[in-house]
């Protein structure tokens, strides 16, 4: 059972889209507390258009995101990611809301896509919500879909919604 994830950090909208359609995503989790972002195309409403253009649905899991008051408060990143896993000990629900929606998405013979900011998936709290989520889905196969975005990366983000060439 496939669940890719995948940041958009430094990544243009259209390469995005397309490795998520590439991989056979049908389904995108954003597994951000908020659902925001400096990079218009990565709010909410409109990420879910450009996605569901796609042919690719779009849940927002504000539950699985890490909180604010974590993030805010750890003085480092392993800090962080230890306090978020305690986080997900403690809240084993948003676990288990984010298993059927990754088991609805194949039912549907499709997979399913834990979306967040950050590129790098050791960095991001998606690392360890699939960590988790193993806990509970052994048979669960964690693909992260930032290799294949790399390949299609011209540019790079140099400042909110700015590009370098």
């Amino acid at each position: 059972m496939k669940v890719y994830t995948i940041g958009y950090e430094r990544v243009r909208p259209e390469s995005y889209v397309l490795a998520l359609v590439d991989a056979g995503v049908g389904t995108v989790l954003d597994v951000r507390e908020y659902a925001w972002s400096y990079r218009s195309e990565f709010v909410k409403s409109v990420l879910e258009r450009n996605l569901r253009a796609a042919g690719i649905a779009y849940i927002h899991c504000k539950a699985a995101g890490n909180p604010s008051v974590i993030r805010k408060t750890s003085k480092d990143l392993d800090e962080c990611m230890l306090r978020y896993r305690m986080h997900l000990i403690e809240h084993p629900s948003v676990l288990q809301e984010l298993l059927v929606l990754i088991r609805e998405a194949i039912v549907e013979g499709r997979s399913a896509c834990l979306t967040c900011y950050e590129r790098e998936p050791g960095k991001c709290h998606r690392s360890v919500l699939v960590e988790e989520l193993l806990r509970f889905e052994p048979q669960l196969v964690p693909i992260h879909l930032e290799g294949l975005i790399a390949a299609q990366l011209t540019r790079s983000v140099v400042g909110p919604g700015e590009y370098s060439s």
